[in-house]
Parts: structure tokens; C-alpha cells; sequence
């Protein structure tokens, strides 16, 4: 895989990521924003790019990498901008709705919470490897590779 490609999937991810953050304030649409970053970011983002033309043909194992990638680093953008706003909203009125994160993000239990997020960043890099093989399977099925071209590759001059 291109270094381009993963550095344009990264950035795209990051986005993803925050747009779902200030989704996931809205207390009942939660649910369905854990469902998309926990499955449906790397599809996405695969096929966002495939429609911007940024991405050529890959095999199955370059879709699990750039899945897990895109997996990863909406997560943590994810984290970035919900735990702010949460903590924003409890400072405001306190309610239900803090999810304990005002109490895990505190000065002594900081490195829990970085635990935390690290490990749910893992598994839904896991989840999401998973969906962008899927995804660039069904883009293989149906964008087939000319017979003559041996190898695509991006050539920047």
C-alpha cells in the first residue's frame, strides 16, 4: 500500500472520527454512532476514496491494513472530541449522560482512561480490518482488473 493512500486514509479517518464525536452528544443516537466507528468507518472511507479515485486496485490484505488503520485513528479522534464535550456538558448540569468519564479523567486515574481508549482503539482496528477486507472484496468483485496490467502503482513526479 501506498504511503499517500495511508496518509490520505489516516486524515480522512481523523475526520470520520470527530464528525461521530460531536454525533455521539446527542444521548440517543449513541448507540448507532459505537455501531458506525465499530464497523462502518473503514467501508466508508474505502469507498469514499474509491469514488474520488484515490485508491486503485488493492488485494485483500492491503483493505485489512487500511481498515485497522482507519479503525484506529477514528477512535481515538472519536475519544478527542467526545470526552471534551462530555465534560463540558457535566460542568454545565450535571446528569446521567457523563458515562463516569468525569471521574476517570482525573489527575490520578489519567492513565487509566488512556488505557482504556488504547484498548478500544485496538479492538475496533480489529472489527474494522475485518470490514475494509470485506469492502475491498466487494470492490474486486465489482471493478474488475484489466488482464493485461500486471501491476497498478501511483507514480508521483
Amino acid at each position: 500500500m501506498n504511503i499517500l493512500i495511508a496518509k490520505k486514509s489516516a486524515i480522512y479517518a481523523l475526520i470520520f472520527g470527530a464528525a461521530l464525536g460531536l454525533i455521539g452528544i446527542i444521548s440517543p443516537l449513541i448507540g448507532l454512532v459505537f455501531f458506525a466507528l465499530g464497523l462502518l468507518c473503514a467501508p466508508a472511507i474505502i469507498f469514499f476514496m474509491k469514488h474520488k479515485n484515490e485508491i486503485g486496485f488493492l488485494d485483500s490484505q492491503q483493505g485489512a491494513a487500511l481498515g485497522a488503520l482507519v479503525g484506529f485513528c477514528s477512535t481515538i479522534a472519536f475519544f478527542i472530541v467526545f470526552t471534551p464535550l462530555v465534560l463540558i456538558i457535566h460542568a454545565i448540569k450535571p446528569s446521567y449522560y457523563s458515562y463516569a468519564l468525569p471521574y476517570v479523567v482525573t489527575f490520578d486515574a489519567f492513565w487509566l482512561f488512556i488505557v482504556i481508549v488504547v484498548t478500544i482503539g485496538i479492538l475496533i482496528a480489529l472489527t474494522n480490518a475485518t470490514t475494509g477486507m470485506g469492502a475491498i472484496f466487494l470492490l474486486s468483485q465489482f471493478d474488475k482488473k484489466p488482464d493485461d496490467i500486471e501491476e497498478i502503482d501511483i507514480h508521483i513526479e
